[in-house]
């Protein structure tokens, strides 16, 4: 029996390298193409929606953006609606939910948007999970606790042909397979295997972000807070910033973060101080009714870095690289599960259009093209707000100056901060590009305000010099 799109036959073996969102959504697209699909986890997977050691960051806020949770819905049919009704939050064209916090400016959505705009806020532990039981339910997918030790290369064909696993014996045991995905991460060992095999490694790029998280759980009092999704970004003055979230079944995270290797607060209540210095009072107060759960989670991120695959020359047949095993994002953007989903996709068509001949180098081209508009975006705003360090084109200054411009518009403008909710959810399009239109209103704007500020200021030397 094959999987649930009923597609003709691509092969009979395929392999994943890992059970991460990205392995998973790999096997979901292998399942329509091969007879039989085998994941291999090196860990345990809990039988229930609950943190796992192998996804350190898992117990630090996660955002799925709108792209994302349209992206997955595709992927497994009825997902949105069984997290609803495992208590995830929905929000369905209510800004007044989100509190959204960009390089020092809080965007002015008002109460209402012009398009339809839904989010959903699943903690990763229950987005991962749902997803993992659909993937175990198709019938020709079987995710094994076993570790992959190496892929094996045939010379003479230039290509994967399977998989090592790790045993307790000297010889590994051989799993054959037509292709092999990648999917283990930012730990990925395939650039060492590549060159093992006579190949180049990948150049990459990279941001050095120097992030490190510190998170607790806790609870609050229904209806304490009106929001459920709150992000304060950091900027150039404060290199401190924050997430909170609402989740499931009343729980929510505090995720504090600091950038250019700025230390975050590690204990609950100085947490909590935090988010007094940077929200409103109506938010942060609430916070004192707060019931810490569990202990507090910390977790470093240095380095953003995106393997170019797609700029070998040559790269072997039968091995496929998906997620952070390619690009690994700024995780303060929130935007590397919706990534992932999209590269998903991008393994699909190209399995869609042929016969699995040249797969790798459909997906790595494919993976490029969605891939560059997001990495310039998050380079740019890491370069310009976050004291980040990477080798980047001249451009990347300026461009950040205009979107500086742009966020203290779309602070009281509700057109210009909709339109980069929008963009930043990766829902209209993947490119942060303004029209003319928009950047021709943002300086209307800004210009108008500028004037009224003057004219006030004006107003308050008049009567400070008025005779008594």
């Amino acid at each position: 029996m094959r999987g649930e799109g009923g597609r003709g036959s691509t092969g009979e073996k395929a392999i994943v390298i890992g059970a991460s969102l990205a392995g998973l959504c790999a096997a979901r697209v292998l399942s329509d193409f091969y007879d039989q699909v085998t994941v291999f986890e090196r860990d345990e997977l809990p039988s229930t929606p609950s943190n796992r050691t192998a996804v350190p960051q898992g117990r630090h806020v996660h955002l799925l953006m709108a792209r994302g949770a349209v992206e997955y819905e595709g992927l497994f049919p009825g997902l949105l609606d069984d997290m609803v009704a495992a208590g995830v939050p929905i929000l369905e064209n209510r800004p007044d939910c989100i509190y959204f916090g960009a390089a020092g400016h809080v965007l002015g959505t008002g109460q209402t948007l012009r398009d339809e705009f839904t989010a959903y806020v699943p903690s990763r532990p229950q987005l991962e999970w749902q997803i993992r039981r659909r993937v175990a339910a198709i019938a020709n997918v079987e995710i094994q606790h076993r570790s992959v030790a190496r892929p094996r290369f045939d010379v003479d064909a230039q290509r994967v042909t399977g998989v090592y696993l790790d045993s307790d014996t000297d010889e590994p045991d051989f799993v054959a397979a037509d292709v092999v995905v990648d999917a283990a991460g930012r730990g990925t060992r395939l650039p060492v295997w590549l060159e093992r095999w006579g190949y180049q490694r990948p150049t990459e790029k990279t941001v050095e972000v120097g992030i490190g998280y510190a998170s607790h759980q806790f609870r609050l009092p229904e209806g304490a807070i009106g929001e459920r999704v709150i992000v304060v970004g950091a900027s150039r003055q404060q290199p401190l910033g924050l997430g909170l979230l609402g989740y499931e079944d009343g729980t929510w995270t505090l995720t504090t973060f600091g950038v250019a290797k700025v230390e975050p607060p590690r204990t609950f209540p100085e947490m909590v101080t935090l988010a007094k210095e940077l929200l409103p009072e109506r938010i942060s107060t609430a916070l004192d009714r707060a019931e810490p759960v569990g202990e507090a989670a910390f977790h470093r991120y240095p380095t953003s870095r995106w393997r170019r695959y797609h700029k070998l020359d040559r790269f072997p047949a039968g091995i496929v690289p998906l997620g952070d095993a390619v690009a690994s994002f700024d995780p303060t953007y929130g935007q590397g599960m919706t990534m992932t989903a999209i590269q998903a996709g991008h393994l699909r068509r190209a399995l869609a259009d042929g016969t699995g001949k040249d797969l790798a180098r459909e997906v790595n081209r494919a993976t490029a093209k969605t891939t560059y508009p997001v990495w310039t975006m998050t380079a740019i705003g890491d370069l310009t707000f976050h004291h980040a360090t990477a080798q980047s084109p001249w451009w990347f200054g300026p461009v950040g100056g205009l979107f500086e411009q742009f966020l203290g518009a779309a602070e009281t403008d509700t057109v210009l901060a909709e339109w980069f909710l929008r963009r930043f959810s990766l829902l209209d399009s993947l490119y942060m590009v303004p029209t003319a239109g928009l950047v021709g209103r943002a300086v209307r704007h800004n210009i108008r305000l500028w004037r009224a500020e003057r004219r006030a200021a004006r107003s308050q030397r008049r009567g400070v010099l008025a005779p008594r």
